[in-house]
């Protein structure tokens, strides 16, 4: 074939060649379904393309509600998840994290969606207030909430108020018994932002959190660690209640407080 007829082809091809791949593109980008041994379908989406979580469906069981692996009583107004001790020494950030949240700095890790334990305490009636500009500013704004945990130990349930499992080293004793503030977590750039690292409730004041700490020291990340003297041992299961609280609680943050505050020293 001589120079001159491949030249031509090619001056013909080419744009074909684009337009071919102009038509295949979008089809490059489709989600992947594998299928396992087994038979079951994994869904692979290109990057960008994922699809938003959602929450569960609310399944009602007479006075009971159950959105996914929570809980809400009707009756009381509680709200229940499910979880285990994850964290029993040190310093942390988090009361209670998601599967995949701050396990290396949280208290307990609940088998919780962010989104089906917001909606449960919403169907409660709580309602968060003015979201904090940034982490470590405050206070924290919302609806008082009660939390308690339970568990099984030689036999018996225990339970303890929420707080008695964080000890403030700046103070030396544990937290005050009183309401967390329930902030509800936001809806930004399209994204319901307590999915993104799945702290559910936290000491280290959090604009993404659901729940956050009523107390000044909530803007400190480096005096609050785990109570060694109440928590339960490492990987005990438990019950995560949460209620409305009958008074708002008398030593929570009420003016701005910032964090960036001055450095202690301490031994653990």
């Amino acid at each position: 074939m001589k120079k001159t007829t491949v030249k031509m082809w090619i001056f013909f091809l080419l744009p074909a060649l684009f337009m071919f791949g102009l038509m295949v593109l979008p089809a490059s980008r489709a989600q992947t379904i594998i299928q396992t041994d087994d038979g079951e379908e994994i869904i692979i989406y290109p990057v960008g393309s994922e699809p938003k979580p959602q929450p569960s469906p609310v399944v009602w069981e007479g006075s009971t509600a159950r959105l996914g692996s929570v809980l809400f009583d009707s009756q009381t107004r509680t709200v229940t998840a499910t979880g285990w001790v994850n964290q029993v020494e040190g310093v942390v950030e988090v009361l209670a994290c998601g599967l995949r949240g701050k396990v290396h700095e949280s208290i307990f890790v609940l088998a919780a969606s962010p989104l089906d334990l917001q909606a449960a305490l919403l169907l409660a009636g709580n309602k968060g207030g003015e979201p904090m500009a940034r982490f470590g500013e405050g206070p924290p704004r919302g609806s008082p909430v009660d939390m308690f945990v339970e568990w099984e130990a030689d036999g018996e349930t225990k339970t303890a108020r929420a707080e008695t499992f964080v000890w403030d080293l700046q103070k030396g004793d544990v937290l005050p018994d009183g309401p967390w503030v329930f902030t509800g977590s936001i809806l930004k750039d399209g994204e319901f932002k307590a999915t993104l690292e799945e702290s559910l409730i936290v000491t280290f004041w959090d604009p993404y959190a659901i729940i956050n700490n009523p107390y000044p020291n909530g803007s400190n990340d480096k005096v609050l660690v785990v109570n060694t003297r109440t928590v339960p041992p490492m990987e005990t299961p438990i019950r995560f209640h949460i209620k409305p609280a009958v008074a708002v609680n008398p030593l929570a943050a009420t003016d701005p407080v910032v964090s960036d505050p001055p450095r202690i020293r301490y031994g653990l």
